[in-house]
């Protein structure tokens, strides 16, 4: 099942989902690098900071990926890639690696110590690929990542080193040249040509007669990966020969090439020739793209630069300008986008770039306008997933506006469009920079004639900046800012006359006093919320998940037949609406009624029917709340195997979501209880094994459990249940590698210690696994101390 989130996969603990990493298939062969990935690989195992630094177009990302693959099995949490090249905002590094890795975006706080206690107790790699405008930011974060989390090891990509403490920098250089002619055939530059050669004209062979140019092209390129592509994309149009000599002039006043900065003259010498073959209308695209900082999808780019960029980009993807991203690898349509180097080369040669990133912000501001529609009915899990994958995009279009004169008021339109994306996949630390910027604008008494296109109030949109900065901050639970905020807020609709801006805030000021444990309060705002909602039609069908937290509070109070109709009466309207996520709310509130009310099978149903739908929509918090209602509900009927392991999957969620459980102390008193009943029963070392097996699973396996689609425990039983047997299965130098996985070594370094190759190292770890049901280093390592083996 596809996620509605920014990142596919988010499970309770690392791996982060079905996979345990989200590193790229390769599309092209790799060739050559045979000393530099051992001596990478060596360097990760010695140094927790590692740096692939060089030229544009070497080939850093692909060794760093090609060296994290290997690395695979060293890791218990995976290895992850973050790609930081769209990034300009050094504020939303932190976040851009958490999105990465599959953490939510909930917490409040600093969001790097956030994430930092996320990965304290996690075993990964790192890959922060394309460091170099953003090496302070990177530096920072490295330091206080890896202070924090003894398991990580950070591998990044950068043309200069980061310059942080106890950094290991290693230099990657271009690929070998032949020594002479006869040779080619053993040279990685020259095999790198041909098979990109064949690519572009297959048959193309190294022939006696075309060896000399080949070699000579290779030598001139200086081995850089990206030039030599470049060139082989050009032998569609004429042979090799011909490449050499159209190249020979501009590069004889390059020389012998040297030197990093002599390689990156080449590189770009290689570059400004590939724009030079191009059409004028082909350049003149080349560099409009620019303004897109990651991937994009053909109707942006014919939005955006003209409806006759159809067709040039196809030509620009022919010539390995532009790179072709098939929707499976980006959960979308189709999209494409340039290359770090050809976007920088592209961005230099762009005529009227203010009017282009204008067009670019016009677009994704239209994206934003369809999106606040979309989100409110059946498309909901669409138009997520499409906004998820625009966040390069979206961060642009927001900071032209907030960063260009006269432009702040449509950056105030998107941010209120943007709100309920937001708040449905949970990044309210995002959500709240961008508001916060908005409310920093002083827009609030801004000029009438500067006014509100759609409503014609020039405060308008600033008035809901306003309230959604309030919002956000009390669902992340920072009452004290959030609080004042919607005091102002209230304000503004008061000046304004904006009834439904009103009804928003006195919802959000319900939720505040919810969560501040005063009911009366919260049942007072919500029901004047819900009166004003009703009286307008529900002008915003996401109001409709005030029925559930109206709900919630009779849930508490035990007015359950009043909490069971208010769910109801927001199921009729969703059935109406299309609406999704107040139906999914509804469901899991009406669960928990007739949980009180003693119908375990309809709560079983109402939690399970929840769980599908948030689930689909990726909202976590609901997804643990319905597996604590469900470890509830098991326990009343005696299956205390699977309540154990989705209260273990609910606390891990919980854990990582770094947020309180939100239904205040009484539900907390009913989720406890219901543990300790079910510990009673199964014995306090199974539970804690059951609980454990479900806190350290995916999401989607504890999904499977809930719905009885897996069992509770694996086949093979519950690792850490019947240790002494278990310990029995090892042999000695099992025992002996088990011991220093425990110790923290990785594999190299075990097989350093026990004078053994790295590959009997591997397969003994893999029969440890098999043997004691183990699928982490981290299980494993918690095995070892509770043996209180020694060797």
């Amino acid at each position: 099942m596809r996620r509605a989130v920014p990142y596919e996969g988010i499970v309770t603990a690392l791996p982060f989902g079905q996979r345990r990493d989200n590193l790229p298939a390769e599309v092209t062969r790799f060739i050559g690098r045979r000393r530099e990935l051992p001596a990478i690989t060596g360097a990760i195992e010695r140094h927790r900071l590692v740096t692939l630094r060089g030229v544009g177009g070497v080939g850093k990302t692909r060794l760093a990926l090609r060296a994290a693959d290997g690395l695979r099995a060293d890791f218990a949490d995976g290895c992850w890639l973050v790609q930081l090249s769209p990034l300009h905002a050094p504020g939303l590094l932190a976040r851009t690696v958490s999105a990465a890795l599959g953490l939510p975006d909930e917490a409040a706080g600093d969001a790097p110590q956030v994430l930092a206690d996320s990965l304290a107790d996690r075993e990964l790699l790192l890959v922060l690929d394309t460091c170099e405008h953003l090496t302070e930011a990177c530096a920072d974060l490295a330091g206080r990542l890896l202070a924090a989390a003894p398991g990580l090891r950070i591998l990044a990509t950068s043309r200069a080193p980061l310059g942080a403490p106890d950094e290991h920098a290693v230099l990657i250089t271009p690929l070998e040249l032949p020594s002479d002619d006869a040779a080619a055939g053993y040279a990685d530059a020259v095999t790198l040509f041909v098979d990109r050669a064949r690519a572009a004209v297959p048959g193309f062979q190294l022939t006696q007669e075309n060896t000399p140019a080949v070699v000579e092209l290779c030598r001139r390129l200086d081995g850089i990966p990206l030039a030599l592509e470049l060139a082989a994309v050009r032998l569609r149009a004429m042979p090799v020969e011909e490449i050499l000599a159209r190249l020979s002039d501009r590069f004889r006043v390059l020389g012998t090439t040297r030197t990093s900065t002599d390689r990156h003259r080449t590189l770009r010498a290689a570059v400004s020739w590939s724009y030079e073959l191009c059409t004028p209308a082909e350049q003149r695209l080349w560099a409009e793209l620019s303004v897109f900082p990651g991937s994009f999808g053909p109707a942006a780019a014919e939005r955006v630069c003209g409806a006759e960029a159809a067709g040039t980009l196809t030509r620009l993807a022919e010539k390995s300008v532009v790179q072709l991203l098939p929707g499976g690898m980006t959960g979308s349509e189709d999209r494409c986008q340039l290359l770090d180097t050809m976007r920088e080369f592209g961005a230099e040669h762009l005529r009227d770039a203010g009017r282009l990133r204008l067009r670019h912000r016009d677009y994704y501001l239209r994206l934003a306008e369809q999106s606040a529609a979309g989100l409110t009915g059946a498309a909901q899990p669409d138009w997520l997933r499409r906004l998820a994958v625009e966040t390069a995009n979206l961060r642009v279009a927001l900071d032209f506006s907030f960063t260009t004169p006269g432009q702040a008021r449509s950056g105030l339109r998107m941010t209120r469009l943007l709100l309920p994306y937001w708040l449905m996949t949970g990044q309210f630390t995002e959500g709240r920079r961008w508001h916060e910027l908005a409310v920093a604008a002083g827009l609030v008494t801004g000029d009438p004639a500067d006014g509100d296109p759609a409503t014609g109030d020039p405060d308008a949109d600033a008035a809901w900046a306003v309230y959604g900065a309030g919002v956000l901050a009390v669902q992340q639970g920072d009452l004290a800012a959030g609080g004042p905020l919607l005091a102002r807020a209230a304000a503004l609709a008061a000046e304004t006359g904006d009834a439904d801006l009103a009804a928003h805030v006195t919802d959000a000021r319900g939720i505040l006093a919810f969560n501040s444990g005063d009911l009366v309060t919260a049942q007072a705002e919500y029901e004047a919320a819900l009166a004003v909602y009703e009286r307008d039609g529900f002008r915003d069908p996401a109001a409709l998940v005030t029925y559930g937290r109206l709900a919630s509070v009779c849930l508490l109070t035990f007015e359950l037949d009043r909490a069971v109709q208010l769910c109801e009466q927001c199921l009729r309207r969703c059935d109406e609406t299309g609406e999704q996520w107040a139906r999914g709310t509804a469901l899991w509130v009406r669960g928990g009624a007739r949980w009180l009310s003693g119908d375990n099978a309809a709560a079983v149903r109402d939690a399970l029917d929840c769980l599908r739908i948030k689930d689909e929509l990726g909202d976590l918090h609901t997804t643990a709340m319905c597996f604590d209602l469900l470890s509830v509900c098991l326990v009343a009927t005696r299956e205390f195997d699977r309540a154990a392991v989705l209260y273990g999957a609910g606390d891990a969620l919980w854990t990582l979501l770094n947020a309180p459980v939100l239904m205040g102390p009484g539900y907390a008193e009913i989720r406890k209880s219901a543990a300790d009943t079910a510990r009673a029963e199964l014995g306090g070392e199974l539970f804690a094994a059951l609980a454990g097996h479900g806190a350290a699973m995916p999401l989607a396996s504890a999904v499977a459990v809930a719905t009885g689609e897996a069992p509770a425990a694996p086949a093979g039983g519950v690792p850490g249940v019947g240790a002494d047997d278990e310990a029995n299965k090892l042999t000695r130098r099992e025992r002996e590698v088990a011991v220093l996985v425990a110790g923290g070594l990785g594999n190299r370094e075990i097989a350093d210690q026990l004078f053994l190759s790295k590959r009997t190292v591997d397969s003994h770890i893999e029969h440890i696994f098999t043997k004691l049901g183990f699928s982490s280093r981290t299980q494993l390592a918690a095995w070892v101390l509770g043996q209180g083996t020694h060797s």
